[in-house]
């Protein structure tokens, strides 16, 4: 039996000269990954070659056995054309694209989580600014952690749980604990990531992210990166050109 639902390609490659693979993240299902069979035709039923941010109703033959599913329509909306627009704006898009896949599971609802990334790249494609699209970015990715049950620890020490206070000499994170670590604890740890108050004031009050300087906004971005790397056990392909093609 055939199933309908809502879907935003957070990935394709090409399969043949004619076909794609493609992963959604779909409402109803969570992540999906599916056969486009005749996709990169000119004149294919699914109106040309699938993108990343592709975006519409789809209906597919679900997988069996552990082969992908089948994609027998797709009827494209172009609502997140302009995403592309900006080489930045891009790069921020992709980005949080890269961290669905590599953060989600194969059909594993998460009707939320689809919500918050279709707000995303709608308030990505409007935003003109550099400044103002990273923010965005570290928005979704706390949004993300938060919605599979890793959001950083930063009210207390991860460690010891002795409450974060502004007079710690030193603050520190560690993915291993998820969170920051008190002077007391640090030296128990070897890959701890240095923070300064201003980030932490942020990350801890999110209304602080809007007012910030640039430059802590980057030291916040490039801890996510790296703590979202430990988690993953990889690299994320984006991650160097978030931090590169920074303002």
């Amino acid at each position: 039996m055939q199933a309908k639902d809502r879907a935003v390609c957070i990935r394709c490659v090409d399969f043949s000269e004619t076909s794609q693979v493609v992963t959604f993240f779909t409402e109803r299902s969570g992540k999906l990954s599916a056969i486009a069979k005749g996709s990169r035709r000119p004149k294919s039923t699914f109106e040309g070659p699938i993108e990343t941010f592709s975006f519409g109703s789809i209906v597919y033959q679900p997988a069996r056995g552990g082969q992908l599913a089948t994609l027998t329509e797709f009827q494209q909306q172009p609502i997140f054309r302009g995403v592309r627009s900006s080489l930045y704006g891009l790069q921020c898009g992709l980005c949080a694209a890269e961290l669905v896949d590599a953060l989600t599971t194969s059909t594993d609802p998460a009707p939320s989580l689809f919500a918050a990334l279709i707000q995303f790249l709608t308030d990505l494609q409007s935003s003109g600014k550099p400044d103002d699209q990273l923010a965005l970015l570290i928005l979704f990715q706390l949004r993300l952690l938060q919605e599979i049950g890793l959001f950083p620890i930063l009210q207390q020490c991860a460690n010891c749980s002795h409450p974060y206070r502004r007079n710690w000499r030193t603050i520190h994170f560690v993915s291993e604990t998820n969170g920051l670590v008190c002077p007391d604890c640090e030296s128990a740890f070897s890959g701890k990531i240095a923070l300064s108050h201003q980030a932490v004031d942020a990350l801890s009050d999110l209304h602080h992210l809007d007012h910030c300087h640039q430059k802590v906004r980057l030291e916040i971005e490039k801890l996510l990166l790296d703590h979202i790397t430990d988690l993953i056990h990889r690299p994320l392909k984006t991650a160097s050109a978030i931090l590169s093609l920074s303002p």
